[in-house]
């Protein structure tokens, strides 16, 4: 049997345990709000060690993504990395390497896929920062 402690203390332990679980619960479920960067045709989500890049398709899902693993900075910027495009065969997706360059500022963010085995560039891709949207990965038959 646990500790004979007064009725009052029992319901602030519980209260208090309560608060913990849900700011736990919240902190790790809320997205941060301002390491995410969009428009109505790409997303851009920043983590510490780098960032992918959402490329919207026609159904508003993302038919394609970019990944790069170097953190992004104020300024110009060159980064390689690989662009993701979603298929309907196996193995579901083909991927290239790619280069990330553009411009970030405090209020913009611009940014354009170079796939060179494609001979393509995706964007430029103005985004700006604070994006809730989300989209699905489509899926293909």
């Amino acid at each position: 049997m646990g500790p004979q402690l007064p009725q009052g203390l029992w319901s602030t332990a519980y209260l208090s345990l309560a608060i913990a679980l849900l700011t736990v619960a919240c902190t790790a479920t809320a997205p941060d709000q301002s390491r995410r960067w969009g428009s109505d045709q790409a997303i851009l989500t920043i983590a510490d060690t780098g960032a992918t890049l959402q490329i919207l398709a026609s159904g508003g899902c993302y038919g394609s993504y970019g990944d790069f693993a170097q953190p992004l900075s104020s300024g110009s910027f060159a980064i390689p990395g690989t662009y993701t495009q979603l298929i309907g065969a196996y193995p579901g997706m083909i991927r290239y390497p790619a280069q990330f360059s553009g411009t970030m500022g405090a209020k913009q963010l611009s940014i354009t896929v170079t796939v060179p085995a494609l001979h393509t560039a995706f964007g430029p891709f103005t985004l700006a920062p604070g994006v809730s949207t989300t989209w699905p990965a489509c899926l293909y038959p």
